[in-house]
């Protein structure tokens, strides 16, 4: 066993002659780490003239000319074989110590388990605390299985199974989901892939979400090319008058006739109890409709021509499409224009060779009182996306001694 530096083209050779998904394992995400504070190598793991693994490592100098590393999704080997495991993480550990590294940082994209989109396990893998007890053995240290965001990449993902056609897909949306889509069609919204790629003007529904520069998103699409799409969501604002004056109207109609029912007393017949409910929830609509129309009147005046209110950013790689960060103008949140730009993408790659749909991370508990997430949840699972649970970080000491004492020194800092 020998640790060898790859190629690029090397590397994107291995990667596509086996079955792996994960475009943090590419060479343009490794050179787009490299604009950004980040040094990219690629590296292999050669047995008798083959390779039996690889993996970028990203590092950064962080101690007297020290280094860390990472190694996002892990090295991609077969964790099952615990001989290999060991071999490959003796030499890597050797060839990292010459090189002045204090640590390395990985989390293999190995799946614990699988759910549905109630949060029923639907399927696990025997192999997990074997893989872990291995991994333990050849000096790693596992992070633990938190359930929110506190690892370099998400534990929990979900991912929509794209293969089924349009209508059962959209079926199999949850009931409120549909009627968000439908409502927000109906308002005028409309989405829309920029072939000019003009992330200025959505930067400011997205910059809050993974706390980059837009520069970022802009050498995404340079490294990424075609494979990386980026889509709006513009209101049609003639349209949000006239759909809001409809709405409006109509359930000025339906309230005008509940109120007939109970200044009369009721008609022969009707529970009255329902009736009040009604009531009150058709109060409800009004005032929110009303609400929508007078917004709508001013946005038309300001915005004749239309207006963006959201912007969503995918990555598609071999059989995957990924979500990579998706945000929207929360002064019209009644629009749901991050639902139907998701639904829209959806409809687009059904039954494409695009197998999956990730669409990013997700809280890994799934009992809506217990979950401080659970809107992010409700949103994603609402699409009936399974969710996968990941093996989560390890963490391998390189130089002990040295990194027991940048750790003292930077403790509380």
């Amino acid at each position: 066993m020998r640790v060898v530096k790859l190629s690029p083209q090397a590397f994107d050779n291995y990667i596509s002659s086996i079955n792996y998904c994960s475009y943090f394992q590419t060479t343009a995400y490794g050179t787009l780490l490299s604009r950004f504070g980040l040094k990219e190598e690629y590296v292999g793991f050669e047995e008798n003239g083959r390779l039996v693994g690889a993996s970028i490592l990203l590092s950064k100098s962080v101690f007297m000319g020290f280094k860390y590393a990472y190694m996002p999704r892990g090295i991609i080997t077969d964790y099952n074989n615990q001989n290999l495991l060991y071999s490959i993480t003796k030499e890597l550990k050797a060839q990292l110590l010459k090189e002045h590294f204090l640590m390395l940082k990985m989390d293999p994209l190995i799946i614990c388990s699988k759910r549905d989109s109630k949060g029923n396990i639907i399927g696990q893998n025997p192999s997990v605390d074997k893989i872990i007890n291995s991994l333990k053995e050849c000096g790693f240290t596992h992070g633990g299985f938190n359930y929110y965001f506190e690892n370099v990449k998400p534990r929990f993902e979900a991912e929509l199974d794209l293969q089924h056609d349009v209508d059962t897909l959209f079926k199999n949306l949850s009931k409120q989901t549909r009627n968000k889509l439908r409502k927000a069609t109906k308002y005028g919204l409309t989405i829309y892939r920029d072939s000019k790629y003009n992330f200025e003007q959505i930067y400011d529904f997205i910059k809050d979400k993974e706390k980059v520069p837009v520069k970022y998103y802009e050498q995404m699409h340079n490294f990424f090319g075609d494979n990386c799409e980026l889509y709006y969501a513009k209101l049609n604002t003639e349209t949000y008058v006239e759909n809001s004056k409809y709405l409006y109207e109509k359930e000025m109609e339906i309230n005008d006739y509940l109120t007939n029912i109970i200044q009369s007393n009721g008609y022969k017949g009707k529970n009255m109890s329902s009736v009040l409910n009604k009531k009150m929830e058709s109060d409800k609509l009004l005032s929110a409709y009303k609400k929508y129309m007078v917004e709508a009147t001013e946005l038309l005046k300001k915005y004749p021509e239309g207006l963006i209110v959201g912007a969503t950013i995918i990555i598609k790689h071999k059989n995957k499409i990924f979500l990579i960060v998706e945000g929207y103008d929360h002064r019209y949140k009644n629009l749901a224009a991050n639902y139907l730009t998701k639904w829209k993408i959806i409809e687009k790659y059904a039954n494409s060779e695009y197998q999956f749909f990730n669409m990013n991370a997700v809280a890994g508990k799934f009992q809506k009182e217990e979950n401080k997430y659970r809107g992010l949840n409700e949103m994603k699972m609402s699409y009936n996306a399974n969710v996968l649970e990941y093996i989560g970080e390890f963490n391998l000491i390189i130089n002990n001694p040295m990194y027991t004492l940048y750790r003292g020194m930077t403790a509380g800092k």
